[in-house]
């Protein structure tokens, strides 16, 4: 028997080839996309009411009160509200999928390899919407209402590069920051995700504490300013990296009834 037959009897189980780590991993992604409605549908049917509901609003205020509304636009943090839903998105995400992944026979490490491969299509996805829509914007002066949702101060006003970089590691924390919320409620159910929301709220005030009575809200800002949109976006990439690790080690210990 050659070493090329031993090797491919070896690699067969029940006459099946034993598939490769790619082809778990896109098995788990192909499962997310399975359920259209949360992974396609249902994003960009939020992204679409923020849009069109800012620009209902934009309307109304350019029409009681003229041209001048549409100065400090630039401060408009509409789509913020599109990072929020991105939590929600993942906690569905690995609520609704778990299940099923372990009963494919998928391990924990292939099944959190492969939802972080779907945050990563879905931060792809609409990064590149989203820098598409800005360039829509630009070119017609604020969907001919001054409007700006897409290219505020918060995302820049850069190079094609940097709004894709900004709306990607943006969309990217909070869907990871979900991956940890969606562990938390597969293994310990309603009463992990009271305990982490409590600690995370915690943690965010005594953060705002601590930099008030320092008094270090100019420095942040000065650090703001000082990186600029595109180095903000790249900082925001380690903390995604974190809750992602974060989730998975949750998810070590989980099972579907757990």
């Amino acid at each position: 028997m050659t070493a090329v037959s031993i090797t491919e009897l070896g690699t067969r189980v029940g006459g099946s080839r034993t598939p490769s780590a790619f082809a778990r991993i896109w098995r788990i992604v192909r499962l997310h996309y399975a359920n259209r409605v949360s992974t396609i549908i249902a994003p960009l049917g939020a992204a679409a009411a923020i849009f069109a509901v800012y620009l209902i609003v934009q309307a109304i205020v350019v029409h009681e009160v003229g041209p001048s509304a549409k100065h400090g636009e630039q401060y408009s943090t509409s789509l913020v509200y599109f990072l929020p839903y991105q939590v929600v998105f993942a906690v569905q995400a690995m609520n609704l999928t778990f299940p099923f992944a372990l009963g494919m026979s998928s391990t924990r490490r292939d099944f959190s390899l492969g939802t972080w491969l779907v945050f990563v299509i879905q931060s792809a996805f609409f990064s590149v919407l989203f820098t598409v829509l800005s360039y829509l914007e630009q070119w017609t002066h604020g969907w001919g209402l001054g409007a700006q949702i897409f290219q505020t101060f918060i995302y820049g006003r850069g190079e094609v590069g940097q709004r894709l970089l900004t709306f990607f590691a943006g969309i990217l924390l909070f869907q990871c920051i979900g991956s940890v919320f969606g562990a938390a409620f597969v293994r310990w159910r309603a009463n992990g995700l009271m305990v982490l929301s409590c600690t995370v709220m915690v943690l965010a005030l005594g953060a705002a504490v601590l930099i008030t009575f320092t008094n270090s809200w100019a420095a942040v800002g000065r650090w703001f300013v000082s990186v600029g949109p595109s180095g903000f976006a790249a900082w925001l990439l380690l903390p995604a990296a974190v809750f992602a690790v974060i989730g998975h080690l949750a998810l070590r210990r989980a099972t579907p009834k757990s």
